[in-house]
């Protein structure tokens, strides 16, 4: 095991002569083998232990094993003890995920604060196979196949190369201490349940499943690496950031051999589920006007681009009354009114964002409220009246920015499509001496 250990190491090229090095430690058999390596092998590290307080007396006997053992052979040890379910429940996420963000977000802190440069983690070969199978449960695109690497953002996996049952048989030659996680047993977990009914029966098939599994991982994450490499230069091409939303050029979609894969690793990671994806690139030979909904995500797939946005939950119903003498709005839309007399140098702003209504015509209070099928105006620079709706598509509105639309109103009727047009009926004149001018912020 020793021997492997530091081919692994090199061969991986998981540290240099410059490393500076933690050990996450959490007293199971993985962490405490790889602590006896690093140790018996000379390298120079400290080591981090995380108490989760999630296990009462367990988490401190963990903690009290690791103490003493770093003692033992001289280790500078790390110790934090975290409020976890605490924390899980602020943020909404389950234990495990609180556990994870904890301890990782704790060793960046520790890498800063002490200048560590590389972060070692006790994953095995098993841990492999149990991340792959519990991506493909749940639906993954082709990175989740890929397993977890052995180097990956200032973190190495340096035993990840053993079976479990091989990490175990050391411990037992060699002395190591560890102590067993009561909870590694309880099958309410998917990884325990993996690891204790799934992998067992799929090891009766075939006794090399698990190391089948592993060297499988290996090869995707070749093909991934190439993958990822032209699925980032197609993004370059085909992704434009608009304000805050993401579009994505269906032409250029059409005609990229891996856009499966390239759609799946982009929108699963708004929230999109893989099989969701697939409709969504089954789309592009469709017509335009399909919506698509993550839990925060909306994609509309219109003409020329696929355009991704945040989920608006807010209501779009409400109707605001806007009296004589205001002069501000915030809500539904930031607004600003003021009345302005018409000399001589008065000149209209030619721009979207701004309307000028002639104010003798103007009945208060006036409304804003969303536009609605059947509603109409007379657009300016016309005579003839004007679906609101017709007008949209007339300005190529996408369908998902329709529903954001507001109209302005004057005793029931419309004189502004707010941000677009205004209505010709209110429009400035030669006898207007008073106008009401109303900016979007």
């Amino acid at each position: 095991m020793r021997k492997k250990f530091k081919n692994f190491i090199e061969k991986q090229s998981l540290l240099s002569c410059n490393s500076k090095i933690v050990l996450g430690v959490s007293g199971g058999v993985d962490s405490m083998v790889m602590l006896h390596l690093f140790h018996v092998c000379g390298y120079s590290f400290e080591v981090a232990h995380c108490n989760f307080s999630l296990r009462a007396e367990e988490s401190n006997c963990d903690e009290a094993l690791v103490k003493k053992v770093c003692d033992e052979k001289g280790v500078k040890l790390h110790l934090k003890c975290f409020d976890t379910v605490g924390y899980a429940e602020k943020n909404k996420v389950s234990i495990q995920i609180a556990a994870r963000e904890l301890r990782y977000n704790w060793f960046s802190e520790l890498c800063k604060n002490n200048g560590f440069t590389t972060v070692a983690i006790a994953h095995n070969k098993n841990d492999v196979v149990e991340t792959m199978l519990i991506n493909l449960t749940r639906g993954t695109g082709l990175k989740g196949l890929t397993g977890i690497k052995s180097s990956a953002n200032g973190v190495i996996r340096p035993i990840i190369f053993a079976f479990r049952k091989q990490i175990e048989e050391f411990a037992h030659k060699e002395g190591v201490a560890y102590r067993n996680d009561s909870t590694n047993s309880q099958i309410k977990y998917a990884r325990n349940r993996i690891r204790h009914n799934v992998i067992p029966e799929l090891e009766t098939i075939n006794e090399g499943a698990v190391d089948n599994f592993y060297n499988t991982s290996i090869y995707l994450n070749s093909t991934w690496q190439a993958i990822e490499k032209m699925n980032g230069e197609f993004a370059k091409q085909s992704k434009v950031y608009k304000n805050d939303e993401v579009h994505y050029s269906i032409s250029l979609l059409k005609g990229y051999p891996f856009r499966q894969v390239f759609m799946v690793e982009e929108l699963t990671s708004y929230g999109f589920p893989p099989a969701l994806v697939l409709d969504i690139e089954k789309s592009l030979s469709t017509q335009a006007g399909k919506i698509f909904y993550s839990s925060s995500y909306q994609l509309v797939r219109d003409r020329e681009w696929l355009m991704l946005s945040k989920l608006d939950k807010t209501t779009k119903e409400t109707e605001v009354e806007i009296d004589a003498n205001v002069t501000r709005i915030e809500e539904p839309i930031a607004l600003t009114f003021k009345s302005v007399d018409v000399t001589a140098d008065f000149v209209i702003a030619k721009k979207s964002s701004a309307a000028v209504f002639n104010l003798g015509k103007l009945t208060f209070p006036l409304v804003l409220r969303p536009w609605h099928q059947g509603d109409w105006f007379v657009p300016f620079g016309m005579t003839g009246r004007k679906k609101v709706s017709d007008f949209l598509i007339d300005q190529k509105v996408p369908l998902h920015h329709k529903q954001n639309v507001y109209v302005l109103e004057s005793g029931g009727q419309i004189i502004w499509v707010v941000g677009y047009r205004t209505d010709n009926r209110y429009r400035v004149n030669k006898e207007c001496s008073k106008v009401l001018q109303v900016n979007v912020l």
